[in-house]
């Protein structure tokens, strides 16, 4: 039985040692593969799992829901300069009334 038909357990910490380890270092893909008793495939396998999950880290989750705190506030500095552009309307109507 060669070493590559026995299976073994890999903890997801030691799946990301060693994907990291073949993309960083100059050790070779191949090398790396014998050293730890693995199949290419499977570290490739990993590596694709690996940068599928990564993109989920980065993007944002559409459900994620801003700080009710924020969304008020917003709401209330909208509403404020809302306020001041009806009053600043309303000086300047008064202005040109007046200096007619």
């Amino acid at each position: 039985m060669s070493k590559y038909n026995s299976r073994r357990k890999w903890t997801p910490k030691r799946k990301m040692e060693i994907v990291l380890e073949t993309l960083q270092s100059d050790t070779k893909l191949a090398e790396v593969c014998r050293r730890e008793g693995l199949a290419p495939n499977m570290v490739y396998k990993w590596r694709k799992q690996l940068m599928h999950s990564a993109e989920a880290v980065f993007a944002r989750k559409k459900d994620e829901r801003e700080d009710p705190q924020i969304i008020r506030m917003t709401a209330e500095n909208q509403r404020m300069k809302d306020v001041i552009a009806e009053i600043t309307a309303e000086n300047l109507v008064l202005k040109k009334t007046l200096s007619d």
